[in-house]
């Protein structure tokens, strides 16, 4: 027996141009295939080559016309709304992926579906019978429609951290601990630490879209601030503002104009860009000291435990599922508070030793969490009997 992983909308299946949810949908098959199962994979085409998935399904997301203003832009707004859909023309794309259901006979396996909690609803109405896990990665909102019937549309409901879980039972009024949690994992193999710590003067690294919400720029101005007393480190940024690269806005500006401050004092600051996922662990290799300052609230933190997996001290803005990840095993500062994050940065700069243990740290509390066991969970979840665990991972 198999079953479908059916990514969210906004996502692709990609190495080099998608994000989180494309690399655990990855991961996943990867591991049940260990299991001795291949799901099928259902997302959006991306003009980039995808994952090399035998049992993967692209499909074309509509066309969205230019029509902000027009007669035709507000029939699509109203058919969004009449519908219950988030997005524009996603009610288009959810029959695509019905399509493809049927055409591929896969009605009668059970669904695992990624945000959109309308797919969630729309599945259910076309497949009454259908085993439905839902697993939310994010914490958004939605509409009045999807409220009133998520709850009952889902067999399983799940969240990435237990804070993700009981926002889920807040949000949509379920039952206490009604959802079930399935924590991300991280590729223990892929992601390691460097055999001896980087030369040269300790680099700060941050991984993630250069967005607000994921705030590089508190990571350059608490550099800013520590500059005041010491000048021996520098910064790499690894990302843009989009998965497929960096187009310039207000938020952009701000880093680059914070990266020449900092370069008219003397620090580095490396910006390569997107990094492609089998570039990324040598890329998070070259760094001593990982920092996660998000504004939002992260669910779990795919970037959080990849750092930790390489072997680097961390420190992360307390927001979201990101206790939960890091445990006792990094530093933890207040959501936009530079003074906190320079305070951190500057022990873990002044004291090699302190650094190494927390990277020795980071990387025990990385290890509990693998992809092996995000497979265990959704097969447990989804009834379906696996082989035993390969030796080689026990």
């Amino acid at each position: 027996m198999s079953l479908v992983f059916i990514n969210c909308t906004g996502e692709t299946f990609t190495p080099t141009r998608s994000g989180a949810i494309s690399t655990w949908n990855w991961e996943v098959c990867r591991a049940a295939q260990r299991h001795g199962v291949e799901p099928w994979l259902i997302s959006r085409t991306a003009n980039a080559e995808p994952h090399p998935w035998n049992r993967s399904v692209l499909l074309d997301y509509p066309w969205i016309p230019q029509f902000r203003g027009t007669g035709l832009g507000r029939f699509f707004e109203f058919q969004r709304r009449w519908g219950g859909w988030g997005h524009v023309r996603q009610g288009a794309y959810a029959r695509k992926i019905i399509n493809a259901i049927l055409k591929h006979g896969l009605k009668n396996l059970p669904f695992v579906l990624h945000n959109d909690p309308e797919m969630a609803v729309h599945l259910r109405r076309c497949f009454p019978k259908a085993k439905i896990i839902h697993l939310f990665h994010n914490t958004n909102l939605y509409g009045e429609r999807c409220l009133r019937e998520y709850p009952d549309a889902v067999n399983v409901a799940a969240g990435v951290s237990d804070f993700t879980s009981r926002w889920q039972e807040e949000y949509f009024k379920m039952p206490r601990n009604s959802v079930q949690t399935v924590y991300n994992g991280v590729n223990l193999e892929a992601f390691s630490p460097a055999p001896e710590p980087p030369p040269g003067p300790p680099v700060l690294n941050f991984l993630g879209r250069t967005d607000a919400n994921k705030a590089p720029e508190l990571l350059l101005k608490a550099a800013l601030k520590l500059t005041a007393t010491t000048r021996n480190f520098s910064i790499q940024i690894l990302g843009a503002r989009f998965y497929w690269g960096g187009e310039p806005d207000d938020y952009q500006r701000e880093l680059d104009e914070l990266s020449r401050q900092l370069e008219a004092r003397g620090i580095t600051v490396r910006r390569p860009g997107v990094i492609s996922r089998s570039a990324l662990p040598a890329e998070l290799r070259k760094a001593h000291i990982h920092v996660v300052p998000s504004r939002c609230q992260e669910a779990f933190g795919l970037t959080t435990v990849e750092g930790m997996a390489s072997g680097l001290a961390i420190i992360a803005s307390h927001t979201g599922g990101t206790p939960e990840v890091v445990g006792p095993a990094g530093l933890l500062f207040e959501s936009d508070n530079v003074d906190d994050l320079a305070a951190h940065l500057k022990s873990l700069l002044a004291d090699p030793a302190m650094r190494a243990d927390y990277g020795r740290l980071a990387r025990a509390r990385a290890e509990t969490f693998s992809w092996d066991e995000t497979w265990s969970r959704i097969a447990d979840l989804a009834g379906l009997a696996t082989q035993e665990q390969p030796a080689a991972l026990r």
